[in-house]
């Protein structure tokens, strides 16, 4: 009946909404800035404050959201909206580990991802089912594309090209299709289109594929970012707008980061359990209320 259910809202949202088509590559396009893609994403990188990659130290995270109700019936297990309303969040870069403790109505649920793999436990127990991981993959890559940025699509572009610039609310930007593999998740490549402010080189969205997921695959989805905040030498998006673009379009999900820090020095072993303790476990420290730029 459940199925029932999603299939008709699917099916009449497909009739009473248009569908925005993902972009496709141009190669015919000329631009008379010259600039190419290659140079419009150095620039983007450096505003960011460089690849992540190479910086010793953690950074630290947290944030709290809402997700629409729509989107919780059409992809109840990717939103997981049950438990992933706040999180503190635990990355550090050089060695790829970024681990997600989230809480909800339902209650807690940690995320650990390393270049081996990913972990999963829901109120303390180890996640096992096949379907819960790839969806937790998923998402959870996508988030550190939505936190992280450029050094995301840096470290897994396998080509990069530029399409027509794009104009909204009065305002140009610059946007670059680039090819990742691997993709979100388990996904072999997705494909990301970035949209880059050309005064501030700033990411202002990034509108992406989702192929590593059974019931996600055709759709693709866009967030903006709708502000900015210093972190050490980076400079991280704080307010976070994302919606479905196809093959429907609906709000999805908005949250905004509501703590920040960095070089707490913990220990993998403070992250890769169910719960963070040692230097891992304290929240992040609070933020000013985050408004838009």
């Amino acid at each position: 009946m459940r199925r029932l259910f999603r299939f008709l809202i699917l099916a009449v949202l497909v009739l009473l909404a248009g569908c925005t088509r993902f972009p496709t590559a141009t190669p015919d396009a000329r631009f008379d800035d010259g600039l190419t893609a290659a140079r419009i994403f150095d620039d983007c990188l450096a505003a960011h404050g460089g690849d992540m990659r190479n910086y010793p130290g953690d950074l630290d995270l947290a944030t709290d959201g809402h997700w629409h109700t729509l989107i919780q019936r059409i992809q109840p297990v990717i939103s997981d909206a049950g438990f992933r309303v706040t999180s503190e969040e635990r990355y550090r870069p050089r060695d790829g580990l970024y681990a997600v403790h989230h809480h909800g109505p339902l209650g807690d649920k940690q995320v650990i991802s390393t270049p081996a793999g990913i972990a999963v436990y829901y109120n303390g127990v180890r996640e096992t089912d096949p379907v819960k991981l790839r969806a937790t993959a998923l998402t959870n890559d996508a988030f550190a594309l939505f936190h992280f940025g450029p050094s995301f699509i840096k470290a897994r572009a396998t080509a990069m090209s530029r399409l027509p610039d794009a104009v909204e609310d009065g305002q140009r930007y610059y946007r670059l299709l680039a090819t990742l593999s691997p993709g979100f998740g388990e996904a072999a490549n997705d494909q990301v289109v970035l949209w880059i402010h050309p005064q501030t080189h700033l990411l202002y969205r990034v509108h992406l594929t989702l192929n590593g997921f059974e019931t996600t695959q055709g759709a693709h989805v866009d967030t903006t970012f709708l502000a900015y905040r210093k972190l050490g030498p980076f400079t991280l998006p704080v307010r976070f707008d994302e919606r479905v673009r196809g093959p429907i379009q609906i709000p999805a999900h908005e949250w905004h980061t509501t703590g920040m820090d960095r070089d707490r020095g913990w220990h993998a072993a403070d992250v890769e359990g169910a719960q963070f303790t040692g230097k891992a476990a304290a929240p992040a420290t609070p933020l000013p209320a985050v408004t838009a730029q």
